[in-house]
Formats: structure tokens, C-alpha cells, sequence
């Protein structure tokens, strides 16, 4: 887990209903339900009785183990985890393979969301997102060094941010080597020397 990432909780009793996020920025509470990482609040994207969906709050500390606190409407749970400078995660459909393209040719420019960039400049406040007035060379991107492959050749990236209406979710788009085997190929991501899990692209021709 990294600082501004998307973090899903499950268990029960966790919200009395189901309620999505209807703004941003995101809001602290819903349904009476609001949780904290070491104090701070966390911006929820959606509870329900057996999940939430939360940001990890930009300010939290990195490299070191941190408390969450889930606030039922009084009733409380707490449980710790560790947190890192990075935790990239490709978002990928229930095959592994990349959304919202799950398949391209060699030399094309394709784009791939990922959330735990961890830190990214300039900063973003927790839970909101980039003005939609924002040029593209002013929006937020990882502070740490950036990396994709696919198969075991670097992927030239074209361009990579947090775009207008995305909150702890960076976009990148990037160059399918020309170099590359047609078939199923794995495409990593890699933020600060921290691989994501791999994602499957399937290379046409």
C-alpha cells in the first residue's frame, strides 16, 4: 500500500447501506460511516455493509506500520498494515488482462490506469482531483521514476498523469515495442524499483 492509493476493506457490519461517492472532492463520511489512518481521515469512494472503498490519505508516513480505524456510527474497528513509498496496481479485468485495452499491435499507443504511485508533484490534496482546466504538462504524476514493460522490453512512455475527474488514479499511455512477440504478453508497471502485479496485453501483430 502507498500514500493517495485505493484501498478496499471487507468484512461486516462495516455501513448500516450502500452509498457511492456523488462529488469531489470525495467526501469523509457517508452513512454515518467515516474511517481514519493514523488520525487522518480517509476519503471514501463507497461503503456498504461488507466493503468500503478509501484513499490513503496522501499525508500518511511511508515505510512504517499505521493503525485504521473503521467508525460504524460509534461502533469501531481498528487493524494496522504497512504502508511504502510505492504500490503500483494495474487495473485488469477478471482474466489478468489491462482495461481498458486488452489488446494491441506492435508500435501502437495504448493506455493503462494504475493506483499506489504513492507521492506525486505536483501534490494533489487527499481525496480531490486535478482542475479540469489543468494543461496536460501541469497535471500530477509520480515523483518517483516510472517504468513499463511489456514482455521483458521498456514500453516509451507518452504520457502519464492523474487526469480531471480521477482521484488516486494515475493514467499512463505508452508504446508497445515494436520488438515485441505477438501472443500474450505481461505488462508491468514499475514505480521507484516497485513492480506492479502483471497485467496481460495480447499482442495482434
Amino acid at each position: 500500500f502507498a500514500p493517495g492509493s485505493i484501498l478496499a476493506l471487507f468484512g461486516s457490519q462495516l455501513s448500516p447501506s450502500a452509498q457511492t461517492a456523488g462529488s469531489i472532492p470525495l467526501p469523509v463520511s457517508m452513512s454515518g460511516v467515516a474511517v481514519l489512518i493514523n488520525g487522518v481521515a480517509a476519503p471514501l469512494y463507497y461503503v456498504a455493509p461488507g466493503q468500503l472503498n478509501i484513499q490513503i490519505p496522501y499525508e500518511t508516513p511511508t515505510n512504517s506500520t499505521v493503525t485504521l480505524s473503521i467508525n460504524n456510527n460509534g461502533s469501531v474497528a481498528s487493524r494496522t498494515f504497512t504502508v511504502g513509498m510505492a504500490a503500483p496496481g494495474i487495473f485488469m479485468d477478471q482474466n489478468s488482462a489491462i482495461v481498458p485495452t486488452a489488446s494491441a499491435t506492435r508500435g501502437q499507443e495504448i493506455a493503462l490506469y494504475i493506483t499506489g504511485t504513492g507521492a506525486v508533484t505536483p501534490a494533489v490534496p487527499t481525496g480531490a482531483a486535478p482542475s479540469s482546466s489543468t494543461p496536460l504538462s501541469g497535471l500530477p504524476h509520480p515523483s518517483q521514476s516510472t517504468v513499463v514493460t511489456v514482455g521483458t522490453l521498456p514500453a516509451s512512455i507518452a504520457f502519464i498523469g492523474i487526469t480531471p475527474g480521477l482521484v488516486g488514479v494515475t493514467q499512463i499511455n505508452f508504446f508497445v515495442p515494436s520488438g515485441v512477440s505477438v501472443g500474450t504478453q505481461q505488462v508491468i508497471v514499475s514505480i521507484g524499483g516497485i513492480a506492479s502485479a502483471p497485467a496481460k496485453l495480447t499482442i495482434t501483430n
